[in-house]
C-alpha cells in the first residue's frame, strides 16, 4: 500500500518558525513568541541581563523602556546579550540619578 503524501501548510509552518505573534494573541502567547525570538533564554540568563526587577517585566515593557521594538530587543538579546546588559544598566543608572534629584 502506497503512503499518502502529506500536505504541508506553508503559512502554519512559517508561523511556527519564531515569527512575530499575532496582534490578537493573548499576552501569554505574545511573551512566548518573543522568548522564542530571543533564543529561549533561561531564567538565569534573563536575570543576569535585566536583574530581578527587569525579569519581572515583559519583553514588550523592557523594549519600551529601551526605546526599541520587542522584535529588535529579542534579536539583540540573541545576538549579544552583553550589549543589552550594558544598555539596561545604563538605563537603570540614569533612572536612579533622576530619582535622586
Amino acid at each position: 500500500m502506497a503512503k499518502k503524501s502529506r500536505n504541508v501548510r506553508v503559512r502554519k509552518a512559517v508561523a511556527n518558525n519564531g515569527k512575530r505573534p499575532k496582534r490578537n494573541a493573548s499576552s501569554v502567547a505574545k511573551e512566548a513568541a518573543y522568548a522564542v525570538l530571543a533564543g529561549r533564554p533561561s531564567k538565569q540568563a534573563v536575570i543576569a541581563v535585566f536583574g530581578k526587577s527587569g525579569y519581572a517585566l515583559s519583553w514588550i515593557a523592557r523594549a519600551d523602556r529601551l526605546g526599541v521594538t520587542p522584535e529588535e530587543l529579542c534579536e539583540r538579546f540573541k545576538a549579544d546579550s552583553n550589549r543589552v546588559k550594558k544598555l539596561w544598566s545604563e538605563l537603570t543608572a540614569e533612572n536612579e540619578k533622576s530619582d535622586a534629584k
